[in-house]
């Protein structure tokens, strides 16, 4: 195992990771508590790294190694049905 991930119990789309599983005693105290309840949420091997989009496996294995986590927030997607719906409502107008 290369690290343990945890999704945050306040905090949509905001994840944890921690170089050991369940070992948040250098989280600095303020961030815990922002964050909220951690869940686990999956454990990366070495093999699973290489497929990360948000991060390379060298920035990853970095900050862990420098601070023994790392906090990352998922940016929203967008909601294609949303935009779909927008779109039909703006060509009824135009009709």
């Amino acid at each position: 195992m290369i690290c343990a991930v945890y999704r945050s119990g306040k905090r949509p789309n905001t994840y944890l990771f921690l170089a050991k599983k369940d070992d948040f005693s250098l989280i600095p105290s303020e961030l815990l508590q922002l964050f909220g309840r951690p869940e686990l949420f999956m454990l990366l091997t070495e093999a699973k790294l290489d497929g990360l989009k948000f991060i390379s496996k060298e920035k990853l294995l970095q900050e862990l190694e420098r601070n023994h986590y790392w906090l990352w927030i998922k940016q929203e997607e967008d909601n294609l049905l949303k935009q779909h719906h927008a779109y039909l409502a703006q060509e009824g107008e135009r009709e």
